[in-house]
């Protein structure tokens, strides 16, 4: 059985990632479903995301203060 995940993959857009267990750990390598294309360890992207996700939120924290 595989799990499906909503990650948008890098080289072809498509948003299937597939996995080899039914549960997600942190030392999986997430791979696109469509192309094949290896995004990393499920770890590595969550890093990816949350620093993504902080720069998205201090300039517009800067824009409301002045």
């Amino acid at each position: 059985m595989t799990v499906q995940v909503e990650l948008p993959c890098p080289k072809c857009k498509s948003t299937k990632m597939k996995f080899e267990r039914p549960e997600i750990r942190e030392t999986d390598i997430i791979t696109c479903a469509a192309c094949g294309h290896n995004l990393g360890t499920m770890a590595s992207i969550r890093e990816r995301m949350n620093k993504a996700y902080q720069g998205l939120k201090k300039p517009s924290a800067a824009r409301k203060l002045q």
